[in-house]
């Protein structure tokens, strides 16, 4: 009985420790600023289509 509390007690903290460690590699994961690339490419397009409108009117 005590060897079958032992097991028990060492799959629990196995457990527990993959949750931890779970945690704080998706709060790490989330915490990381995007590049400002995008913005880059957004605000090209958005000058694209401006010059674009101009052309046609």
């Amino acid at each position: 009985m005590k060897n079958l509390r032992k097991i028990i007690l060492l799959f629990a903290f196995i457990f527990i420790a993959g949750i931890f460690v779970t945690v704080i590699t998706v709060n790490t994961s989330l915490n990381k600023n995007e590049t400002p690339r995008e913005t880059v490419e957004i605000q090209k397009d958005t000058l694209y289509l401006l010059n674009s409108e101009k052309k046609t009117v």
